[in-house]
């Protein structure tokens, strides 16, 4: 563990203090001292702030037992903004059952509805603001994990370079050990630091923080030996299981006869998780086609207007079950270099905005408007609002054939957003790497998971409005 993550975390107590005492400053001046919602009270501001003394320390205690405070190299946006979210009801609520037991007068019932709003929005702000400074000081080197990794395989290569091109993980790639189970060629691009024999010299020469091994075809022993080289050297000791290059279900832990069994499950999205999810998709589908009435007429104006050709663009697509539907979005192309073909031919790349998209094309695409008749899709059942994006025929069956996991992504309905392509896996990207992050959903599907990606997806809208599509930027 580094110093700067005990410092990162142990800034978030003042910082969070120091915001949830700015609410109910902002909430005082807001409901007294502004005229947008008149009271009659004498109650002085000193004797106000008598109940921020009170409530401060439980508030944070709430933070902490929701693992607000916990020492992490790398947060979680979206679950932070859930455990703020709740802290703060938590919070009030015993703050609210406090003033009625205790008989106690509160002037505004209002004002207990501006605290814990104001509240979410300041302490999630500013812990954006100290998470974003200590990413920016990892591109210095400071609080950086040195990490080495146990293993010359496609896993470790992966990794890798992972590690190398994402600086917001907070780690250095030092090296790679070659293990005893290798066979995998060796790339030019990583580093090779020796073999696992001279692994003591090599953690006394480059002073690591993690090691991590990826080599299961290691015997027991030699990991035995490996974590006794880690624990003499105060190095931290992880390991990546083969079991995921075997089996990617999600599982359960329990005890067997004093054993710990690991058991494979069905997908969450069997069941009533299926239900729910349809039950969700039918209901927003309705909304959002009704909301977006208005822009579907513009967009269909202004298509008609720029270039000739039907309005709509249908293509087929496969989804469920490997079953193909009509796949539908708004024409973005010269009807002439538009790919009509049954069953697909090519993708749409970075170059196509020079010679295939219209000028009112790049507009839609650029926007994302060009998808808004995806919601028919969804509410008809083709579709569902976070899945695997659908592919088209001709590439399902080259995938199928390059990649043994491919079809588990059909096993639910293709998405108009989806896990992969929230982080920039869509289009012309890595295959397998959206394979692993569909499969991934997949498996961990919850609703609040579905409610992440889609808030993930309307902040990628607004980023790619200004800055243009995500899958061709540079995600480092």
């Amino acid at each position: 563990m580094k110093r700067s993550e005990l410092f990162f975390s142990f800034l978030l107590i003042p910082v969070d203090a120091a915001m949830i005492i700015a609410s109910f400053v902002l909430a005082f001046y807001i409901r007294i001292k502004t005229d947008i919602l008149p009271v009659n009270s004498d109650v002085t501001f000193k004797h106000y702030l008598l109940y921020v003394l009170y409530i401060l320390p439980i508030w944070l205690i709430i933070f902490a037992l929701s693992g607000l405070y916990k020492i992490a190299r790398e947060r979680n946006y979206f679950n932070d903004f859930y455990k703020i979210f709740v802290s703060n009801a938590v919070a009030i609520l015993i703050f609210i059952v406090a003033i009625f037991f205790s008989r106690s007068y509160f002037f505004s019932r209002a004002i207990l509805i501006i605290i814990p709003l104001l509240s979410v929005f300041l302490v999630f702000t500013a812990r954006i603001i100290v998470t974003s400074v200590q990413r920016y000081l990892y591109r210095y080197g400071w609080g950086v994990h040195k990490v080495i990794i146990i293993g010359n395989n496609k896993v470790s290569h992966q990794l890798a370079r992972e590690i190398v091109y994402v600086k917001r993980l907070g780690m250095k790639f030092i090296g790679i050990v070659n293990g005893l189970g290798d066979h995998e060629e060796y790339p030019n691009d990583l580093k090779l630091l020796g073999n696992i024999a001279d692994l003591p010299e090599i953690i006394k020469k480059h002073h690591p923080d993690e090691i991590i091994l990826t080599d299961v075809g290691i015997n027991r022993d030699k990991i035995l030996e490996i974590i006794q080289a880690c624990s003499d050297a105060n190095v931290s000791f992880k390991f990546i299981s083969d079991v995921y290059s075997i089996v990617t279900t999600s599982n359960t832990s329990s005890v067997l006869a004093g054993f710990p069994v690991m058991e494979l499950k069905t997908i969450a999205l069997d069941g009533w998780g299926r239900i729910a999810k349809r039950f969700f998709d039918v209901l927003f589908s309705v909304v959002c086609l009704i909301v977006a009435a208005p822009f579907m007429l513009l967009v269909t104006i202004g298509t008609k207007i720029t270039s000739p050709g039907p309005v709509i663009y249908k293509q087929k697509r496969v989804g469920r079950d490997g079953k193909s539907f009509d796949f539908y979005k708004f024409r973005s192309m010269y009807i002439e270099k538009c790919d009509t073909t049954q069953r697909g031919s090519k993708w749409t790349t970075a170059d196509d905005d020079k010679n295939r998209i219209t000028s009112f094309g790049k507009f839609i695409r650029k926007t994302n408007l060009d998808e808004l008749p995806q919601f028919w899709n969804v509410f008809i059942g083709n579709m569902s609002f976070v899945g695997p994006r659908p592919e088209l025929p001709k590439f399902v069956d080259e995938f199928q054939k390059e990649i043994p996991d491919y079809f588990r992504r059909h096993r639910v309905k293709s998405g108009l957003t989806g896990w992969a392509a929230v982080n920039g896996l869509k289009g012309d990207t890595s295959i397998p790497e959206r394979v692993r992050f569909d499969i991934y959903y997949i498996e961990n599907w919850s609703f609040w998971f579905d409610i992440k990606i889609i808030i993930k997806t309307i902040f990628l809208i607004i980023g790619e409005a200004f800055g243009g599509k995500y899958e061709y930027r540079d995600r480092s």
